[in-house]
């Protein structure tokens, strides 16, 4: 569904700092490895027409191997936040994307200029065919609070089940977005997939995506006086404006406490 140019006046596509800066890669010449195979058709998020309202993401805290530093009634509630952000981040749809965008720490940010132009590069490369979902993300690690002046900073560790989907009209070569995850997720956590499946009426249906599966961290912020949680990905801090989110003591702290926790559960084998 196409995103309404009404949208304008607070438009933000979430993972536009790591994707839509850099899609015009996607003429690359290099060849992606495929698996061929013809199944029959079941609804896929990664094809045009899937019903959203059906949206296969779950957003989980894994009890077996969960730290977290933070009261864990909050961390239930940031829990119910990032699945409406991830869920509005998926489905694309204009009404969806106003929630999203609440989820965007608007309150540190009043650079309204780039927000539309970010956006607009989004809208352009969904009508394209570029789709970003998340699958899944299993909680595992939650730091305690940093305050700053006028808002409180926290980091997630998360197992990131995550597609770049390419509809059958996406023009480019999706080898050419090999490195945007690489350099997200690590060479060797992720794949290329595609496959041809065959509806009911027995239209072939093209099927390909870039999925990584791996350790991943997101911050989360929230003012003061509130308990409405905003979210920036991993390597926000890329964009020029990044500096005016928070401190970068603040994200420095927390990568550290993510990378310390990270490294505590590789070493004990989970």
């Amino acid at each position: 569904m196409k995103i309404k140019n009404s949208l304008g006046q607070i438009s933000f596509g979430t993972y536009i700092i790591l994707l839509a800066i850099v899609l015009s890669s996607a003429g690359c010449n290099e060849t992606a490895s495929t698996t061929d195979n013809n199944t029959v058709f079941k609804p896929h998020p990664g094809v045009a027409g899937f019903d959203w309202g059906n949206d296969p993401l779950e957003v989980s805290i894994n009890e077996a191997v969960l730290k977290t530093d933070m009261g864990r009634d909050t961390l239930d509630l940031i829990k119910e936040d990032l699945y409406t952000y991830f869920h509005t981040m998926n489905t694309g749809d204009s009404l969806d994307w106003e929630t999203h965008l609440t989820h965007f720490p608007l309150h540190m940010f009043n650079d309204t200029a780039m927000l539309n132009k970010q956006f607009a590069e989004t809208v352009h490369w969904r009508d394209k065919g570029f789709l970003n979902r998340m699958g899944k993300a299993d909680i595992k690690y939650a730091s305690n609070w940093i305050i700053e002046e006028d808002q409180m900073v926290a980091i997630l560790g998360y197992n990131a089940d995550f597609y770049l989907d390419f509809l059958p009209h996406f023009e480019g070569n999706p080898a050419g977005m090999r490195f945007l995850l690489e350099d997200k997720y690590g060479r060797d956590n992720i794949i290329f997939n595609s496959s041809e499946e065959v509806n009911a009426l027995g239209d072939t249906i093209s099927i390909r995506n870039w999925h990584a599966d791996a350790y991943s961290t997101i911050f989360v912020l929230k003012p003061l006086e509130s308990m409405h949680f905003t979210f920036l990905p991993q390597g926000f801090n890329k964009a020029n404006f990044g500096a005016d989110l928070m401190k970068s003591e603040t994200m420095l702290d927390l990568m550290r406490l993510a990378r310390e926790y990270k490294k505590s559960i590789t070493n004990g084998g989970n």
